[in-house]
């Protein structure tokens, strides 16, 4: 099984600094509220009185008594960070962690991994082929990256991927795949990821290829210079 095993969440109740009242009670709530989700965690905030409740990465703030709920983002206006961008980017990178190299493309760095970085991509997007190009700059640095399916350009795109998927050397195929190759003369039958990173990436608000996640959990949306993201990666 591939993000099944992995998505939803499986459910963490024990929660940081809260009592077990305020839990049921903020369970209770929004169990009502939100019937078809179940809750994946409850932490304490800043904010007395107030705790942070996660469904997945979607983040909301409740009242201790389960009467009142917020959702937005929680600012510390003294240090200027985002609390709620910081917690669901630990979300995001929880998500990543549980998948497994062998359910993706992966590009290892020849010396020491400093840092991983978590790519959606798309055979026929253009601004891709970019970021692939610039892969040897990224493994020189000690990145290792991580290739996911987010087929969304052009009609073969699913096809070329699974074919990708399947193919003895990933490695190899994707590589032909980034320099425009339909890799027609691969099988695409064998059982791949593909629905699973489809929804994974859907549930992370990716909309376009490529989308680089980096291993906090920090979205990069587009085509990004090497420079700014390995400057975001490795925080040089």
């Amino acid at each position: 099984m591939f993000l099944k095993r992995v998505l939803p969440f499986a459910v963490a109740l024990a929660a940081v600094g809260t009592t077990a009242q305020a839990s049921e009670a903020i369970e209770q709530a929004m169990s009502q509220a939100i019937p078809d989700a179940e809750i994946d965690s409850i932490h304490s905030t800043p904010l007395d009185g107030i705790k942070e409740v996660r469904y997945g990465t979607e983040i909301f703030y409740v009242s201790e008594d389960g009467r009142y709920v917020m959702q937005g983002s929680l600012i510390d206006l003294q240090t200027r960070e985002n609390l709620t961008e910081q917690a669901k980017g630990g979300a995001r990178a929880e998500l990543f962690a549980a998948i497994d190299d062998s359910e993706l493309v992966v590009y290892e760095p020849n010396g020491e991994t400093r840092a991983v970085l978590n790519i959606f991509t798309d055979p026929n997007c253009p601004y891709c082929r970019d970021i692939h190009a610039d892969l040897p700059e990224y493994l020189e640095a000690g990145i290792k990256v991580r290739y996911l399916m987010f087929p969304v350009l052009g009609q073969d795109s699913p096809e070329i991927m699974n074919r990708t998927w399947c193919a003895d050397d990933r490695q190899a195929a994707m590589d032909r795949s980034k320099e425009g190759d339909k890799l027609r003369d691969l099988d695409g039958g064998c059982a791949t990821p593909q629905d699973e990173h489809m929804q994974l990436g859907q549930s992370l608000g990716v909309r376009g290829t490529p989308a680089l996640f980096t291993e906090n959990g920090e979205m990069l949306a587009g085509y990004v210079e090497p420079e700014e993201v390995l400057s975001r990666v490795l925080g040089d």
